[in-house]
């Protein structure tokens, strides 16, 4: 028992570092990357690691069928082309702390597809996080001009790119995968890595060119993203299965945080004009989105009160 309260800790702890550090290193990769090669290697490489783990643990009990592969595909095409490929890209210019703060949101908006495609009624707590949350990203966008200012093409991206996240994620409900999520996430990243190496020749500059422009930094950047980054979903994973879901969900907390520290005071970006209005209320946000129903519900029980019991005649 206690080994494995030490592995849940360290489960936490790994969650929160390298998922909060990911863009911070996605950033690092594309300085002499192009974001077409950080991803096919990134992809594949973290497939051939996930998918190797769930042959080791013989996780892999049943061959996925043509369905479950086909789910797949369109699940990896939207989370890890159209979501962190289309971030990838904009964070040539845009800084990691910006872009992990606007993925904050993603509760958000995986709220609203919910609502639009199966029909999910948004409570007023969430609905109350989600206008605070936008909020806050609304803040943490404007720079002083105009209120459109801020959208420049790379933080559209951004913001496409949380949109393509959060459909996926309501869509993953209704969607028959492989029930293993390694071999699941390996599939995703394997098509994705593939598709991404098969377009290089066309739409990035040749490997002879690019090979000598790639710096230490960025190349240990990519290695980080492929090795570490997919072990950290294994750590995910575990906890899921062993921890309550709400608990596990304190991430989109916690990263937000550690990437805007990351940035800031490792990766010397320059602070937003808003960033001390804007960053607490996307974390209020989340909050309410994550833990508001349950705290409120906490508290009426506490201001109810309570009926006497009756006496034994």
């Amino acid at each position: 028992m206690h080994k494995q309260k030490v592995l849940i800790v360290l489960c936490y702890l790994t969650l929160y570092v390298v998922w909060g550090s990911t863009y911070f290193f996605i950033k690092m990769s594309v300085e002499t990357i192009p974001p077409l090669y950080v991803l096919g290697l990134r992809f594949t490489g973290g497939s051939v690691l996930l998918l190797g783990l769930a042959l080791l643990a013989r996780r892999l009990r049943a061959r996925p069928t043509i369905r479950q592969v086909l789910a797949s595909v369109l699940l990896g095409s939207l989370l890890l082309l159209g979501g962190n490929g289309l971030i990838t890209v904009a964070e040539q210019t845009v800084d990691s702390y910006i872009t992990a703060l606007i993925i904050a949101s993603t509760p958000m908006v995986v709220a609203a597809f919910d609502r639009l495609l199966l029909g999910k009624r948004i409570s007023p707590v969430r609905l109350a996080g989600i206008t605070v949350g936008m909020l806050g990203v609304a803040f943490l966008l404007y720079n002083g001009d105009a209120p459109t200012a801020g959208l420049s093409p790379e933080i559209l991206m951004v913001i496409g790119g949380v949109g393509c996240w959060g459909l996926a994620t309501s869509l993953g409900h209704r969607m028959q995968t492989y029930p293993d999520p390694l071999v699941n996430s390996g599939i995703q990243m394997l098509f994705v890595g593939i598709v991404c190496l098969i377009a290089v020749p066309f739409l990035g500059p040749p490997l002879p060119q690019i090979l000598p422009e790639v710096s230490l930094r960025s190349g240990l950047a990519l290695l980080y993203l492929a090795v570490v980054g997919s072990l950290a979903f294994g750590a995910f994973t575990y906890l899921i299965a062993h921890e309550p879901a709400i608990r596990v969900s304190s991430y989109s907390l916690v990263n937000p945080v550690f990437a805007t520290l990351l940035g800031l005071l490792v990766g010397d970006e320059t602070p937003v004009p808003l960033l001390a209005i804007g960053l607490p209320l996307v974390l209020l946000g989340v909050a309410l989105m994550l833990y508001g129903e349950a705290g409120l519900a906490q508290l009426r029980a506490r201001l109810t009160p309570r009926k006497p019991l009756a006496e034994n005649e």
